[in-house]
């Protein structure tokens, strides 16, 4: 199979992150998670080179669709086949980060992974939905950090709006005062719809980190 880096580089296009579905194919054999650490990386290296074309990254809740296309006999007649359910996580973590496509696995609600038979060499195609429409310019992309360690993704746009330290101060408090199902969904209305992560989640993927502390002085 014969990767068309022109033709992938517009299936990246704000036009069609705008429909909520980003799909693309990758030419390659994915790996086991049980695979040792050179041959994931290589493995996630291989995903990056198509990831790293796309400017916008999802900030949202999302789903997820491997199709993974291998020829029938190697698969059924391979006494070494990777099970399903190993292929996930290395594709998942090839998916996140800033040379990825999703801000972090823990946005993930779903995965479907299919495998499909083809006459062709190995390679996987996958979908991702999100259907808040959740994504952002990485370069523009801005993680808001509060002292109780929870995050908030914002376009770094936003920083410069009046009044946007205090409503992002008065939005981490209201997130922190949840304590129970029933506190969320009498305070669900107050939040943004962005979903809040935790800053462990993310700390080591390279993006732009703000303490909510310092806010007042960045706008000012």
């Amino acid at each position: 199979m014969i990767f068309n880096s022109q033709v992938e580089h517009r299936l990246f296009e704000r036009d069609w992150f705008l429909n909520g579905e980003i799909k693309f194919t990758a030419p390659v054999k994915p790996v086991s998670s049980q695979n040792n650490a050179e041959q994931k990386q290589l493995f996630r290296k291989q995903i990056h080179q198509i990831t790293t074309q796309s400017e916008f990254i999802i900030t949202g809740t999302c789903w997820v669709a491997v199709d993974y296309y291998c020829q029938h006999i190697r698969r059924q007649k391979n006494p070494g086949v990777y099970d399903m359910d190993n292929i996930v996580k290395p594709i998942l973590d090839s998916l996140v980060g800033i040379n990825g496509l999703i801000l972090d696995d823990v946005l993930v609600d779903r995965v479907t992974v299919n495998w499909i038979d083809t006459p062709h060499d190995d390679h996987i195609e996958v979908e991702i939905q999100y259907p808040d429409l959740l994504f952002v310019t990485k370069s523009d992309l801005v993680i808001i950090k509060s002292d109780s360690g929870w995050c908030w993704p914002v376009s770094q746009q936003l920083l410069a709006l009046d009044g946007f330290s205090e409503m992002a101060k008065r939005n981490f408090n209201t997130w922190d005062s949840i304590k129970s199902e029933d506190d969320y969904y009498a305070l669900v209305y107050m939040l943004p719809i962005q979903p809040y992560l935790y800053f462990s989640k993310i700390k080591d993927k390279n993006y732009t980190i703000v303490d909510l502390s310092s806010l007042d002085a960045q706008t000012s």
